[in-house]
């Protein structure tokens, strides 16, 4: 890795009770793509965006009469760095990869029918697979060239549909263009 990343951390603490808490704010971490350092210390790559996720989950969690802060973090050695930025990497990667898999298996599903029509049902499904990409594209914090594949996947599954069925079509091209925004 030839440059540090600069690094937020949030260290919080959450009353043990009720534990509907504690499970909001893992819940939350889990939809920005956090890692965890250490129990309790949660980190993602500094971006305006990540300070804002930050701090809006430490004003909740202060509001649950938990404690809350938001350091800037640097590591000393670039191995645990680079463990750190592997673990993003990773993360990202699985939840790519399925992206790749579930386009695949839709756009199969699509060339195979002789009389092109899309059913609500395949629709939706596509819907769901633009939403997951770009939160999954939120949440990919080093670039990742599979991030571009699924892109590109998804665009050709919309041209696919062009043909036929060009309204779904459009639907799906304005899902796209606000998903990568």
């Amino acid at each position: 890795m030839s440059e540090p990343v600069r690094w937020l951390a949030l260290g919080y603490s959450v009353p043990i009770n009720p534990s509907k808490n504690r499970v909001y704010v893992w819940r939350k971490l889990k939809e920005y793509g956090a890692e965890y350092f250490k129990q309790g210390v949660a980190l993602l790559p500094y971006s305006r965006g990540s300070y804002a996720k930050f701090k809006y989950l430490a004003a909740k969690i202060k509001e649950m009469n938990g404690e809350a802060s938001i350091v800037e973090m640097k590591f000393i050695d670039p191995q645990d760095e680079q463990e750190m930025v592997s673990r993003f990497r990773s993360q990202a990667l699985e939840e790519l990869s399925q992206l790749k898999k579930d386009c695949a298996a839709i756009m199969a599903q699509l060339s195979r029918q002789t009389v092109r029509h899309l059913t609500e049902s395949e629709s939706e499904e596509i819907k769901k697979i633009i939403k997951r990409f770009s939160k999954a594209r939120d949440r990919s914090h080093f670039s990742l060239t599979l991030a571009q594949d699924v892109e590109n996947a998804l665009y050709s599954l919309i041209e696919l549909t062009k043909a036929t069925v060009g309204d779904a079509a459009a639907q799906f091209v304005r899902a796209m263009d606000k998903a990568i925004k």
